[in-house]
């Protein structure tokens, strides 16, 4: 039946989450304890799943229900009753003080105060970390390849005092055959480890070149592309110059008469003076536009721009004047230098024109 099969659904869905709520039983939860390093024992303890339950109860949620029917599908039943009908099982089993064990999951019971409480299989809950032991980190002995001869244990020998007879026939190297033997059987062993200690080394220094090697050529590749990449966008920094230029550098006063790459500003028209006004005016400004100051309301790179602001200044009544720079040609108003008129034809320029204009 379903029922049956509903504490491995949730054993199985506690492997994914951290925790699940079942209505009328109460929260299932597992925590995780990572791998977890015993110096002082030189240990690895291996990560493992911590099982606990709380029967508090909470407001009824079909996580549970919903996870069991994505799983197994619809053609199983009905998730819902068979939740319902394991919860009454448990319920019935434990009502009377017994308790009730579900193979490979956990025993329910109730404690005196007669709360329900789990006993969790803690190898059920731990399946995903089955097998793993405690890992030793005591380093290992390395054993020579070649066996080393270790002489036995020199009895005592009581030595006579020769003859003079026999003194002659003594050897003067004063070493035996056998001892000549053990010292070159321990000389071949050092060698040996020797050897094998020089691979070692020599294999490690192999392997530090190659890593090294190998982030040289990523270094180079990464800059390579760095510079690529600056060189092949040179032009878009240049139009970000001109769509965000620096007030004290005129040089890099953006081109807002470009329809296509700079906002528009709507030119508010100005009611027509009278006339005689207009010529009185005029003549005030020829008599003192022999020291001119200058109004910039535009820098631009391509001379038709240069064009179109020169004639936009002179349709709205200005004199206009050309400033050439080192890379861009400045459009600038002519008028006075007298304080009142700059400032008012300042005030214009940037209300109509444009609104970064400054005093060149």
């Amino acid at each position: 039946m379903l029922s049956d099969q509903v504490p491995y659904y949730i054993l199985d869905f506690l492997q994914q989450v951290p925790s699940v709520y079942v209505d009328g039983l109460g929260r299932f939860e597992a925590i995780f304890h990572p791998a977890m390093v015993d110096m002082p024992q030189a240990r690895i303890k291996p990560p493992y799943i911590e099982p606990t339950f709380r029967d508090d109860p909470e407001t009824p949620v079909q996580t549970l229900a919903d996870y069991i029917l994505y799983v197994s599908g619809p053609s199983v039943g009905s998730p819902k009753e068979a939740i319902a009908a394991f919860v009454e099982t448990v319920q019935q089993q434990t009502r009377d003080g017994s308790t009730y064990t579900v193979e490979k999951f956990g025993t329910f019971s109730r404690n005196p105060q007669g709360n329900l409480r789990f006993t969790p299989d803690w190898d059920a809950f731990n399946l995903s970390f089955s097998g793993l032991e405690v890992l030793d980190l005591k380093p290992e002995v390395i054993q020579p390849t070649a066996p080393v001869y270790f002489p036995p244990a020199r009895e005592e020998v009581i030595v006579h005092e020769p003859s003079p007879d026999q003194k002659d026939s003594i050897d003067g190297t004063g070493l035996s055959h056998q001892e000549e033997h053990v010292d070159s059987n321990v000389a071949q062993a050092i060698e040996e480890i020797r050897k094998h200690q020089d691979r070692i080394d020599e294999s490690t220094s192999r392997l530090w070149w190659i890593i090294l090697s190998s982030a040289l050529v990523l270094i180079a590749i990464l800059c390579a592309y760095l510079a690529w990449d600056i060189i092949s966008n040179r032009h878009r920094l240049n139009d970000l110059k001109q769509l965000y230029p620096d007030r004290e550098a005129p040089d890099q006063v953006p081109d807002t008469s470009v329809p296509a790459d700079s906002t528009h500003y709507e030119v508010t028209p100005q009611p027509i003076p009278d006339l005689e006004q207009v010529t009185d005016t005029t003549e005030e400004v020829k008599e003192t536009i022999d020291n001119p100051c200058f109004i910039v309301v535009g820098a631009f790179t391509d001379t038709a721009n240069v064009t179109r602001m020169m004639a936009r200044l002179n349709d709205l009544g200005y004199e206009a004047e050309q400033i050439s720079g080192k890379t861009l040609t400045r459009v600038a108003i002519k008028t006075s230098c007298d304080q009142t008129n700059l400032q008012k034809v300042l005030d214009e320029a940037r209300s109509n024109i444009n609104p970064e204009a400054w005093i060149y």
